[in-house]
């Protein structure tokens, strides 16, 4: 996809509309073969050295709930599972905002650490996007038509993420060497009318919005999974010096996703391409930078949904709106069921049960 922002390496597509997201047809298999469930935490070195007992300050359950003219939404985290008997030390966070530094501006983000020191990562993340976002800037993009607010909003937004991972590699607090964290982030804004969402990724937390076509219910992918087996991150990671293979078991075959190697060593074995965070992946290729899509919104659409890889891993697009769906307009509810059925469906497949975040946005008017 060509960029018009012209950034400096890595650069960030920008795509109008976004791209239309992978659900799995009816009747298909929710996870993947058995073969390609193991090792699926995201670090092979670094994961699991998890403290006993947790770190009071992210283990658990964190909610929030808020609504403006615009929209209302409830925002649902839970720790996974672990069985050694261990507390689970919750590694995602979100922020969600209602009202960001103006009544027609409202932003939501979620993220999801990864190894020893990934619940670090993601909570200096959670706090520290919002700090690098101009509030006023914000609110003279919304005030443009959509298609002129685009680019200044994917340049804003790609700073701020770039801008927080350099703060992360110069916190010498935060060990994020073999550590990081996806974010994705939306941006709803604009007047009535003319109203937009912006969706920054880094990694495999997603956004969808959910529209009405002809009294059923269609998914609309505001980001892309951005797996390092994509094309446009293979040929950059490569390029780099690295490696993209899955893990290879004793007997000389694949287990897993693919993943990011450095040339000659087992590390860091990275399932995604991009994240904040994650220093050792980085100089081979993973970039903090994000893509940013843009969606017009219009009285079809209904509801907006972000996650975590915790809820996608086993529930595709589809199955995520068929649950919003069935809960009638109830955001709690609907966080509550999405993270619920997620979570049923880690313990069906797998010993363990990754961290599961939801943020479910429901449209007043547009």
């Amino acid at each position: 996809v060509k960029d018009p922002l012209n950034l400096s390496l890595p650069k960030a597509p920008v795509i109008m509309g976004g791209v239309m997201g992978k659900g799995k047809k009816k009747g298909e298999a929710k996870g993947p073969p058995p073969s390609q469930t193991a090792n699926r935490k995201l670090s092979v070195v670094g994961d699991g050295l998890i403290v006993a007992g947790g770190d009071p300050n992210s283990t658990g359950t964190v909610t929030d709930t808020g609504s403006c003219e615009w929209l209302r939404f409830n925002s649902l985290s839970n720790a996974g599972y672990e069985p050694d008997g261990h507390k689970k030390t919750n590694q995602d966070a979100f922020f969600s905002f209602a009202e960001f530094g103006d009544k027609d501006v409202s932003i939501f983000g979620v993220f999801d650490g990864h190894g020893a020191c990934g619940h670090h990562v993601s909570g200096l993340v959670q706090k520290e996007i919002p700090k690098h976002l101009d509030k006023a800037q914000i609110k003279s993009e919304g005030l443009k038509e959509p298609s002129q607010a685009l680019e200044p909003m994917a340049k804003q937004l790609s700073a701020a993420y770039n801008k927080v991972n350099t703060l992360l590699e110069k916190d010498k607090a935060i060990d994020s060497s073999l550590s990081g964290t996806t974010a994705v982030t939306c941006v709803v804004m604009g007047e009535s009318g003319s109203r937009s969402v912006i969706c920054a990724n880094a990694g495999d937390s997603r956004a969808i919005i959910a529209y009405d076509d002809k009294g059923k219910l269609k998914v609309h992918a505001l980001s892309e999974d951005q797996k390092p087996d994509r094309d446009i991150e293979r040929q950059r990671i490569i390029e780099s010096g690295g490696r993209v293979e899955p893990l290879i078991d004793e007997e000389g075959e694949p287990i897993g996703p693919f993943r990011v190697w450095l040339a000659n060593m087992m590390l860091p074995g990275l399932a995604m391409a991009r994240s904040i965070g994650d220093d050792i992946a980085a100089t081979v290729g993973v970039c903090a930078t994000p893509e940013c899509t843009q969606y017009q919104l219009s009285a079809k659409d209904r509801f907006m949904v972000l996650a975590s890889d915790g809820v996608w891993e086993f529930l595709s697009n589809e199955d995520v709106v068929q649950i919003v769906q069935s809960c009638d307009g109830d955001a709690e509810k609907a966080c509550a069921q999405v993270c619920a059925r997620a979570y049923s469906e880690w313990k069906a497949e797998e010993e363990v049960v990754d961290d599961i975040t939801c943020i479910v946005v429901f449209f007043e008017k547009v």
